[in-house]
């Protein structure tokens, strides 16, 4: 309701003079990149001085009765999902849509200990990065490549299967990694089975019962090095050809067991007594700490924000900021965390078809130039957006990579700002003095953003059709490219180390607006796909770091301002930041590190 109280403010205006500073929009969020905030936060109207003081003593009451910070075993910890898991192979599904996270293993992931648990130098809050500096042994206890076409994987002892079929809790060995990555990457029903032959594993064997040998093309042996390492979940080989598309068939080396799952209501999971791995912040304490970890679903927004407020849960992602602000006020002991979310909105164009005129820069720069982008974020987004995200996001993880817009080149600077002048002028010169018809095809969830920028747009004569869809046609026209004038998506190789995935242009979901420049071509060939993977990863950043202000002068899409989320969290639940992926592909795998403080949590609500 307050963002299209603000929409209709904004297009009055807009209409009226282009006057978007006479607007009184609330005072600005702070404007951090990441930021954890513990206790209570100043609400914005200021009541009455004594009840101040009596919510503040009762609030400090409570805090100083027990504080969550020292870990604890035991309890439950509930959080909450807003669709139901798809399945439970990551053979045939992507990870993030099963419960592979909780319940299996990979050979390496992120050092948590890195994180803001610990030394702070990464946020872990994006789910794609694969960031080989900050990386931890897992299953595998160490790796080597002593030629470009050799992989030797060391396996640690001492790694065990939960104690049901098919493994029935034996120790995991060479055997079975073998099996997993022959599973993944070279089984002919999987979903990761390249395509092409060049691209595939040569061979794959446990040459003892603790070494697997992986033979690789030497095109493809760096990029196959982060496939084998960060991307490859264990399962018992037991499996044979078959697969794990029941939950109760679900069996992993993992922290926990899925012991219990409702279709569409809630899954459960056991704490595995036989883990192995100890809390990187703890040394000598035995992971988890939880006794059981639940995910209910809950698909409408509202009755998790009511979950949250009255206790129900014990931490919720993905908040919306104006939802963030009334928890705040409504629930200061909550703990929360602003971070920006993993992929930029984009205003994709069909640069592929000369008739239309997005072929010609002039017209994609006089586009940009026409948004107010600051207007946008102070007064759609309450100050909880940034403008410039492109194409990684200004975090710590791709400090190497990002460079701050005001260290672009002039032509971009200039594409970013509100110039609606110049972009009738260009407009002009393209052959456009009148404008055009434009339609983009989008989500519901983005009509209220695009509908002021339809009516910013109208003032350089470009008229522009909404055409929402609903998720699965919606998915379905962004995958198949079904759109023929413009579409607006997430960049969705922004979170990856190698972020310019989108420059593959024979993968057409990585660069939506079919560009093509024969410099970024040559580029991508020479310098950035040779160097993918860990192997060559300083040379792989520092090359996509210079290629960054070329592709941004291009303008192949438009970015609008990518918004701000919160993470909020009870004040029992201890070992938390915020943190959402501890490395590529461990989507939501904090559970395995936190707590809950049952007496803290007993001294408010009541109940352990």
């Amino acid at each position: 309701m307050k963002r299209k109280l603000l929409w209709l403010v904004l297009s009055c205006l807009m209409v009226a003079a282009l006057v978007l500073s006479s607007c009184q929009p609330a005072p600005a969020a702070e404007t951090t990149k990441e930021q954890t905030v513990t206790g209570k936060v100043v609400e914005k109207e200021a009541p009455a001085a004594k009840e101040v003081e009596e919510k503040e003593e009762v609030i400090q009451e409570k805090k100083l009765a027990t504080i969550a910070t020292v870990p604890k075993y035991g309890g439950t910890l509930i959080s909450v999902i807003s669709s139901d898991v798809r399945g439970f192979d990551t053979k045939l599904m992507a990870d993030y849509s099963t419960t592979a996270v909780w319940t299996h293993e990979k050979l390496a992931k992120g050092d948590w200990a890195r994180g803001p648990a610990g030394t702070g130098e990464v946020t872990w809050v994006l789910p794609g990065i694969w960031a080989f500096d900050f990386d931890a042994p897992m299953v595998a206890e160490s790796w080597e490549w002593p030629d470009s076409e050799t992989i030797i994987l060391h396996i640690r002892k001492g790694v065990y299967f939960h104690d049901k079929a098919p493994a029935f809790g034996r120790e995991l060995t060479a055997e079975d990694v073998a099996y997993s990555i022959y599973r993944k990457s070279l089984d002919p029903n999987s979903m990761n089975y390249p395509t092409k032959e060049e691209n595939r594993l040569l061979s794959v064997e446990a040459t003892d019962k603790w070494t697997v040998v992986v033979k690789t093309p030497e095109a493809i042996h760096g990029s196959s090095i982060q496939s084998i390492l960060a991307e490859t979940w264990m399962y018992p080989q037991e499996l044979g050809d078959g697969d794990a598309t029941d939950w109760k068939d679900v069996c992993g080396t993992g922290p926990f067991v899925l012991t219990d799952y409702v279709v569409e209501s809630s899954l459960t999971f056991t704490r595995n007594p036989n883990y192995w791995l100890e809390d990187p912040v703890n040394p000598g304490n035995t992971l988890p700490y939880l006794d059981s970890y639940r995910q209910l679903v809950i698909t409408d927004a509202s009755t998790r924000l009511s979950a949250l407020r009255t206790g129900k849960i014990d931490q919720y992602r993905g908040v919306e900021w104006d939802d963030a602000e009334g928890m705040m006020r409504s629930n200061p002991e909550l703990n929360y965390s602003r971070y920006l979310q993993h992929t930029a909105p984009m205003i994709w164009m069909r640069l592929d078809n000369e008739e239309l005129p997005y072929a010609d820069l002039k017209v994609r720069r006089a586009l940009s130039m026409a948004i107010d982008r600051d207007a946008l974020i102070e007064s759609y987004y309450n100050g909880n957006a940034e403008k410039f995200c492109q194409p990684v996001l200004p975090c710590g993880e791709l400090g190497d990579i990002f460079i701050p817009l005001e260290e672009q080149s002039e032509l971009t600077q200039e594409a970013y700002g509100f110039h609606p002048d110049t972009a009738k002028t260009l407009m002009a010169e393209a052959g456009y003095p009148n404008g055009f018809k434009a339609s983009i095809v989008c989500l519901q969830a983005s009509v209220d953003v695009l509908s002021i920028i339809k009516q910013m747009w109208l003032e350089i004569g470009v008229d522009l059709e909404l055409d929402p869809r609903e998720s699965g046609a919606y998915q379905s026209v962004q995958r198949g490219g079904g759109y023929d004038n413009m579409l607006l998506a997430s960049e969705t190789g922004i979170y990856y180390t190698v972020p310019l995935a989108h420059l593959e242009d024979y993968i057409p979901i990585y660069n939506r607006s079919y560009g093509y420049d024969q410099y970024v071509e040559d580029y991508y060939e020479e310098n950035i796909l040779p160097n993918r993977g860990p192997v060559n990863d300083k040379t792989l950043r520092a090359n996509l770091r210079e290629l960054v202000p070329y592709l941004a002068d291009l303008l192949w899409a438009i970015e609008i301002p990518t918004q701000y989320y919160y993470s909020m969290w009870q004040p029992w639940v201890g070992g938390f930041r915020g943190e959402f992926s501890t490395g590529r592909g461990w989507w939501g795998d904090s559970p395995m590190y936190e707590w809950v403080d049952q007496d803290v949590k007993y001294n408010y609500t009541g109940q352990r």
